[in-house]
């Protein structure tokens, strides 16, 4: 092992498993994934999103892993470990984005143009630490936003408990929406509220440290999140006309998919996956040598896809039998399937209300937590800060930008004139809200940049035969074994490591992450900053 080790690690590998997946299992299953594959046609999105996430997922999550344990260390420092500070890859990388920025300025886009010419800037200053400093950037920005979903799944669960969320329409779900989404009247200080009640709770966990905390926490929740997608389940399969939704869900019809929901799927594996913010780097480094990194990438990615699954079974048939529109967007989750569970007869629709955003809050906990990790570490391996001190820091940072998101999700009515100076930086092209500005800025821009920068470093910089070779501490021999004989349930008596094999898991593992997991996240990218439109 290179680097240093640090000494708050996992008690295991299930401890590993648990709190990896605790950090995919979030929103972007049960609020992103089902409202993409209403938008996407249904089951054809479906089974490309499973095919997608074979081929990016599972690559580059081993990657992130490999990279982390090997380095022992936080994202900036296991960006500069592995290899020379500068190189001529290293330049010619800083060169074209400098190029590209160029580029966007004569083509009108001048606030991508400063964004790319920043990085490159950096990337020239830096090196591959660049890459190390936006893992812990990114987080910061996520966590702002995403505790104020978080509070909002606390608000609709006492308003639910309280019965105030009893609306069987749209129009009726747009009126209870509405001053919580622009934090209008009263509800301006009970969407503050609930945004630093989450973030409150994310600091608890997360004090505890990453086993006693963010480990044992996730022990506890992730049962309990998939008891509740069983009990939703078997609720939204019971009703009337729920086979018309399942049906939607798992039946492919791939005349209704096009190029643009092709893109859309990568973007949702990227997500979920928690792939590019330096979640799975970091938490590598807690990991020990004997874990094995490929039984626990399968795993979580494993578990991530199947709590996505669940969702969609949970959702349509409940959408469907209620006569909504699968279509809905993202109000799918907050207005949509409220009302559609209150229409459920007998008035049980307050109970499914409180189950439902139960489960949606401790899917945003499990994810909001981790998010915490990568610029914590960074603060302790970097600045030399107390771990409590360097959560505290980072929490109360989110919690500030995250009541001016609370004030400032749909527009720029609460703050006027910070609007002012936003739009003065976006050029007069800003988007609508703070919420859309920060959101374009991490999830169009950063995080596909960051993904593109690791399969990149790991495959090409450091190398996958590298990373190939930490793979191999804790693995059972799978990676270098004949892939016919695996699946066969044929296995090597030598685990394949005396043997020279041309077609193993290792080297497809290599092929994937040098090849096509670039190809296809740059395509991503592509089509989010609007050079290229499917």
């Amino acid at each position: 092992m290179e680097g240093e080790k640090n000494n708050n690690n996992w008690s295991g590998q299930l401890g590993f498993l648990l709190a990896a997946a605790g950090s995919s299992i979030g929103l972007g299953n049960i609020w992103r994934f089902p409202y993409m594959t209403g938008m996407n046609g249904g089951g054809a999105f479906v089974l490309l999103y499973i095919l997608v996430v074979i081929l990016i997922g599972v690559p580059l999550m081993m990657a992130e892993i490999s990279l982390g344990r090997a380095a022992g260390a936080n994202p900036v420092r296991a960006f500069s470990l592995m290899t020379p500070k500068k190189g001529v890859f290293t330049n010619l990388s800083a060169s074209l984005l400098l190029l590209g920025a160029i580029v966007m300025l004569v083509t009108g886009n001048p606030s991508g143009a400063v964004i790319v010419a920043v990085i490159g800037a950096m990337f020239l200053l830096l090196g591959w630490k660049t890459v190390g400093f936006f893992c812990g950037i990114v987080p910061i920005i996520l966590l702002s936003y995403y505790g104020v979903i978080g509070g909002w799944t606390l608000l609709y669960i006492v308003d639910s408990i309280r019965g105030l969320n009893d609306f069987t329409t749209i129009q009726g779900a747009e009126n209870v929406m509405r001053p919580i989404l622009y934090a209008s009247g009263g509800w301006k200080w009970a969407v503050i509220i609930a945004q630093l009640g989450f973030m409150a709770a994310c600091l608890g966990i997360s004090l505890a440290g990453v086993r006693d905390g963010i480990e044992r926490w996730s022990k506890m929740l992730m049962p309990l999140l998939f008891v509740l997608m069983c009990v939703l389940i078997v609720r939204g399969l019971t009703l009337p006309g729920a086979a018309k939704g399942l049906r939607f869900f798992l039946e492919p019809d791939f005349s209704k998919l096009t190029a643009g929901g092709v893109i859309a799927a990568v973007g949702q594996a990227f997500f979920t996956l928690s792939l590019g913010m330096g979640i799975m780097l970091t938490y590598g480094s807690y990991l020990n040598p004997q874990s094995n990194i490929t039984k626990a990438t399968l795993g979580v990615i494993g578990l991530d896809t199947l709590a996505a699954v669940m969702a969609g079974i949970a959702i349509f048939p409940a959408v469907f039998a209620m006569g909504f529109a699968p279509s809905g967007g993202p109000d799918l989750t907050f207005k949509v399937l409220p009302a559609a569970f209150n229409m459920i007869p007998g008035g049980m629709g307050v109970i499914w209300n409180v189950l439902f955003f139960l489960m949606l809050f401790i899917a945003a906990l499990t994810s909001a937590i981790s998010l915490i990790e990568p610029p914590a570490s960074i603060l302790v391996g970097e600045l030399k800060f107390n771990r409590k001190a360097a959560v505290v820091i980072i929490v109360l940072l989110c919690s500030v930008i995250g009541v001016i998101c609370a004030l400032s999700m749909a527009d720029w009515t609460n703050l006027p004139e910070f609007g002012k100076v936003i739009q003065k930086i976006w050029y007069g092209k800003a988007p609508g809200s703070f919420f859309d500005t920060l959101d374009s800025f991490c999830c169009n821009w950063i995080l596909p940049m960051l993904g593109l920068a690791t399969t990149i470093y790991v495959g090409w910089i450091w190398g996958s035969r590298n990373a190939l070779k930490e793979l191999r501490e804790g693995d059972t021999g799978a990676l270098d074994n004949n892939i016919w004989l695996l699946i066969a349930g044929f296995k090597a008596k030598d685990g394949g490591k005396d043997r020279r094999y041309i077609f193993t898991p290792g080297i497809l593992w290599g092929f994937a992450l040098r090849w096509i997991c670039p190809v296809l996240v740059l395509l991503a990218f592509f089509n989010c900053i609007g050079v290229l439109k499917f």
